[in-house]
């Protein structure tokens, strides 16, 4: 061959591979965000009683009320960023109303969502201030460019593309009502 056909088949290899590169940068560029596992210990279970409580991103459960349902959320951070007695941090949430029937644990509604938690230090304790959530629809992306930072955003989405969110909380909710931690939740059926 000549040097012409082989130069030419070495740019198409450089590009194939730079381009397949280029297109799985995504798993590791840009680095993850640090998240400070003290901060974090500290604020995800004043977050999660929060959001259990119904102060932000759940609503009644539709469920009967004789069977006592509950919402248990699972969280997990994705950035943390303090910012004097200020502490931010961007997570995705799993939230579902449970309630026991017999020995079943079930499930009837339920929700899936990065958010923006601003907490406050009062004193030595977190207090949650704000929870920010995207907007439906055509907003979600822009809404939640504003909400994270670049580096946050850019680790939503790695999460996301390798489904690596945040699990439902079904073994929480189980260990609550009485149940084995490895009871699976079903579907509530609205008779």
């Amino acid at each position: 061959m000549k040097v012409r056909t082989w130069a030419a088949l070495l740019a198409v290899v450089v590009l194939a591979v730079g381009g397949a590169a280029w297109r799985e940068s995504w798993r590791v560029w840009p680095p993850a965000p640090e998240v400070d596992a003290h901060v974090s210990d500290a604020a995800l279970p004043v977050i999660d009683r929060y959001l259990e409580a119904g102060r932000a991103v759940v609503w009644p459960s539709s469920m009967p009320a004789r069977m006592r349902p509950r919402w248990f959320c699972a969280e997990e951070p994705i950035e943390i960023v303090q910012r004097g007695a200020q502490v931010r941090v961007s997570l995705e949430a799993a939230c579902n109303d449970y309630a026991r029937d017999g020995g079943r644990l079930l499930t009837h509604a339920g929700t899936r969502l990065p958010l923006l938690v601003t907490l406050d230090r009062n004193g030595s304790a977190l207090v949650v201030r704000e929870v920010a959530e995207p907007v439906d629809g055509a907003g979600f992306r822009p809404s939640l460019e504003r909400m994270f930072s670049a580096r946050g955003l850019a680790e939503f989405d790695r999460r996301q593309r390798l489904s690596e969110g945040v699990n439902d909380p079904d073994a929480e909710a189980a260990r609550a009502f009485g149940l084995p931690p490895s009871t699976r939740a079903q579907q509530y059926d609205v008779q």
